[in-house]
């Protein structure tokens, strides 16, 4: 019988430690993403994209942006476009835009003859407050007609304290 009631007692205290780090893990704040950019309708099957989204926790609040496309049309130039909207509900409907690059110079994302692109872009957030929080969404436009080929769902970020 006091084997049980321990056996009970540290199954307990286990499951308090799981639901602990559970609800950390939860409400950490997301200032580094895995964005997957995928085709949008009427665009060419099989395109793919991913955004590793990253910003080190130091003073410079800079974004590091490594983009990488495949299965687009070869030897072609793409833009990486982001919308952002603070009404944080993981529904994005800003229509704000903006073409990414280096810093605030636009830089294309320029394919292979197999149709794969890679560019390492950047973005400097030192004007936004720490611990701003917003919905964000991407998208990639062919950098001539500015047609969307690929984009991504609605993601939650938070600027790095």
């Amino acid at each position: 019988m006091f084997r049980a009631m321990e056996l009970i007692k540290v199954a307990a205290l286990a499951f308090a430690l799981l639901v602990a780090l559970t609800t950390v893990a939860v409400a950490a704040p997301n200032a580094n993403l895995e964005v997957i950019l995928r085709p949008v309708a009427g665009a060419p099957d099989g395109g793919f994209g991913l955004v590793k989204f990253r910003q080190p926790k130091d003073a410079d609040k800079i974004v590091y942006l490594d983009v990488w496309v495949r299965d687009l049309t070869a030897e072609h130039s793409y833009n990486l476009q982001r919308a952002t909207d603070t009404n944080v509900n993981n529904e994005c409907t800003g229509t704000n835009w903006l073409t990414l690059g280096q810093g605030l110079v636009p830089a294309a994302i320029t394919t292979d003859e197999r149709g794969t692109g890679r560019a390492d872009l950047f973005r400097n957030l030192s004007t936004i407050p720490l611990g701003a929080e917003f919905d964000i969404q991407f998208r990639v436009i062919d950098a001539v007609t500015s047609a969307v080929v690929l984009e991504s769902a609605c993601y939650h970020y938070t600027v790095n304290q």
